[in-house]
């Protein structure tokens, strides 16, 4: 097989790759450039196939744990937006009232849909316990 049909699909998993981020394809593509390298040397079809294999599998079981492990390792520590407003305090900005499911609380400059134990006025202070969805669940401070 030409070796540039290797390449072409390589540079394709690579592509491929910057859209799911987990060395899959990153795996195969390097897999597909040792198939190309063994094709430009002019060897047969069975020895680029097993050089495919070969990397492939090494390269999966050798370099895509301890690429995922350490570009990811951090991501345990990070919150989303929606997480950080857990335990900040809060204004209330539109009156709370749980039986009616309406209210809206300040929190950090942004407001948030809200919900409570029992009713809260504008102006009130308070503090974010938990995230229910898209609503935030306060108590008076």
């Amino acid at each position: 097989m030409n070796f540039y049909i290797y390449l072409i699909i390589a540079l394709g998993c690579f592509v491929g790759e910057l859209f799911t981020m987990e060395f899959s394809l990153t795996c195969v593509g390097i897999g597909l450039l040792g198939a190309a390298l063994a094709s430009w040397l002019g060897t047969s079809l069975e020895i680029q196939i097993i050089s495919f294999a070969l990397i492939a599998v090494v390269c999966w079981l050798g370099v895509r744990p301890l690429a995922l492990k350490h570009l990811y390792s951090k991501n345990k520590e990070m919150k989303t937006p929606a997480e950080d407003v857990i335990g900040k305090p809060a204004i209330v900005e539109i009156d709370i009232d749980p039986v009616q499911e309406t209210g809206r609380v300040l929190v950090n400059g942004e407001s948030w849909k809200a919900t409570g134990d029992k009713p809260l006025l504008k102006g009130t202070p308070c503090i974010v316990k938990k995230l229910q969805g898209v609503t935030l669940f306060v108590t008076p401070k």
